[in-house]
């Protein structure tokens, strides 16, 4: 292809393998219909969009904010594609998994939400699964004493403000999505899953052109019986939208007293059931989309939204540089949203590991598990740096890995490993070495079992810094990793994109993060994760009108979502700071933030800034 500088390292890998090839990989056929033999791809683009459609019949196009879309071509199409001027660069999808391991009090929003949220229960121990309340009178800092009687008078319950979430689904029959008359409170609900059922006035969301669209209308007539406009969209991939819901905006209503009522409970919600949710996993183009729609819609509502991502991968040089992390960046600018994206559950897991180079030949030792059928592993390093690499298998063999731009193909103990070394790109600084495991054609059982080695053999070193990742636990056996992992630097894509609220998890019990939640910084030296919420053994919404406990970074994320959207209901409904939004957010939260006991620096790589405490977090007037 002429203009493959235009395609992300991992596309043009792909496309240098047969289709059969790619079906065999763990990622390398994500993005690809088999049935209708075209690619989802995004782009960064500049012009009109749609001009592709006019020159290229057949391509569907779909604009997102800031110059990035969504294009739908034949693999026949993409080299014409690529040589469109107004083309610039295209990213392969990649797959998310949602960030759920198979406190409201802790997080001090009990003083806030006020007496109307009090109200609504009539058990006093509402705190007690998640830790001891924060009992203690607030200052403002100069001398005036604001108790928490005071605080609760202000009666924050997201009034105003859109919880805005992608996820698997969500229960809409569930009490806690309802309001006292029963009717919902979804504004709106866009299932990307689904197509128009016959006989009905589905349609899919104007601009987007797949999946349904509901109203709030439409919702309340179902919930009443009426089949007019189909059935209702339940809840899959294990319930996690639903529990994600429960936690930032669920009102409790179910459970005894209100028990387990989330944050924002009284907060419409706008929510986008992810494509492909049913296994636990959705694509970065179908993500990116849900986001676009999300703001779109506050915007056309004119309120202020709050986000959540509950999703993310290992599949990138975790720097905030590609097109997926870019565009939320974008996004982040536009409208008066905030947008909370979990850190991911990597940080025990031993994916990433980091080798220093200098004069000395290093190996990186990693463990194959039972069961595993394809593997990829991404190499990370600066283009400055040149180092020869072997790969030697669990018997003992060893082959060279050729530098060179064409896909090389090894034979190690009767299995195929290719790897592709990548350039850097107009979006991205480093350079990508990329390893795929793949079993031969028909071949019955796994890869081969045992510790594989790396070995980096230096040449030319200026920085020496490689990092190196497996695919996520959600993607991979739990056996499987590296021997010397380093527990830094795995927070998952997109929680690696800047302008965003990154949400790691800790335990209330403990008053400790917890370890499987993913540790910052980012590969290009940014401080996260944001802060720590509550994320081990909640008590949250469940399909079917229950709660149960989850835990999770997944989890975690959705109180500090919550919580924005208290915040701005405080700020700018109102009105005591209609500028209360964004990064105005970020920095309330962070100086609210408590340190955790044994935290010495702050922030750090665990926990960030602290644990979330909004009562701290809102100003005092």
């Amino acid at each position: 292809m002429d203009n493959d500088q235009k395609l992300d390292s991992e596309f043009r890998f792909a496309l240098d393998l047969s289709e059969r090839e790619r079906e065999q990989s763990s990622t390398l056929n994500t993005g690809f219909d088999e049935e209708t033999a075209t690619w989802r791809v995004i782009v960064r683009y500049y012009g009109d969009l749609y001009e592709v459609e006019r020159q290229l019949p057949g391509v569907q196009v779909i604009p997102l904010y800031h110059q990035y879309g969504i294009v739908r071509v034949s693999q026949e199409q993409l080299e014409a594609l690529a040589a469109i001027p107004q083309i610039q660069y295209m990213e392969k999808p990649k797959e998310v998994y949602f960030s759920l391991e198979a406190g409201r009090s802790a997080s001090c929003v009990n003083l806030v939400q006020g007496r109307r949220a009090q109200e609504r229960r009539s058990d006093e121990n509402i705190g007690e699964e998640y830790g001891a309340a924060v009992q203690q009178e607030q200052s403002d800092g100069n001398g005036v004493v604001e108790s928490e009687t005071a605080v609760q008078e202000r009666g924050l319950t997201g009034n105003g403000v859109i919880v805005g979430i992608a996820d698997s689904g969500i229960d809409l029959t569930h009490p806690a999505f309802r309001k006292s008359d029963g009717s919902t409170r979804i504004l709106k609900l866009w299932d990307q899953i689904v197509q128009p059922e016959a006989g009905t006035d589905q349609k899919a969301p104007e601009h987007y052109k797949h999946g349904v669209e509901w109203n709030q209308e439409q919702i309340n007539a179902a919930l009443q019986g009426s089949q007019e406009y189909g059935r209702l969209p339940g809840d899959t991939g294990s319930a996690h939208g639903t529990a994600v819901a429960g936690v930032a905006a669920g009102n409790g209503s179910g459970s005894a007293g209100q028990r387990y009522r989330g944050i924002a409970v009284d907060s419409p919600i706008i929510f986008v059931k992810l494509a492909s949710g049913g296994e636990g996993f959705s694509r970065t183009t179908e993500v990116m989309e849900a986001l676009d729609y999300i703001v779109r819609e506050a915007q056309k509502a004119d309120m202020p939204v709050a986000i959540n991502l509950s999703y993310g991968n290992n599949n990138g040089a975790h720097d905030g540089n590609s097109l997926f992390e870019g565009y939320i960046t974008q996004l982040a600018g536009v409208w008066k949203n905030v947008i909370c994206i979990a850190s991911g559950n990597e940080g025990d897991s031993r994916h990433h590991a980091r080798a220093q180079l200098a004069s000395e030949p290093q190996r990186v030792q990693f463990v194959i598990g039972p069961g595993e059928r394809s593997l990829s592993l991404q190499l990370w390093k600066q283009y400055t740096d040149d180092f020869s690499i072997f790969l030697e298998s669990p018997d003992g063999s060893r082959v060279l890995v050729e530098n060179t731009r064409e896909v090389r193909r090894y034979e190690l103990q009767g299995t195929s490993v290719y790897v592709y070394y990548g350039e850097p790109t107009p979006a991205q600084i480093t350079q990508e070495i990329y390893l795929e495991w793949i079993l031969p054609e028909n071949a019955a059982g796994s890869l081969p079992e045992g510790s594989w080695g790396l070995w980096m053999i230096p040449e030319k070193i200026v920085g020496g810094v490689v990092d190196l990742w497996l695919p996520s636990t959600e993607r991979i056996g739990l056996s499987t990793g590296f021997l010397e992992p380093e527990p830094d630097t795995t927070l998952t894509i997109p929680s690696t994109a800047n302008g965003i609220i990154v949400v790691g998890a800790y335990d209330v019990a403990r008053d400790a993060v917890a370890s499987f939640s993913g540790r910052g910084d980012t590969a290009d030296g940014r401080k996260a994760p944001t802060l720590v919420a509550p994320g081990v053994g909640v008590v949250t919404a469940a399909p079917g009108g229950g709660y149960t406990a989850r835990t999770g970074t997944s989890i975690a994320a959705p109180f500090v979502t919550g919580s924005a959207a208290l915040m701005m209901e405080w700020g700018i409904v109102r009105g005591n700071d209609p500028y209360l939004y964004g990064e105005k957010v970020k920095a309330y939260l962070i100086k609210g933030a408590r340190r955790l006991p044994g935290q010495e620096n702050v922030p750090d790589k665990k926990a960030g800034w602290g644990a979330l405490c909004l009562s701290d977090s809102l100003p005092k007037r």
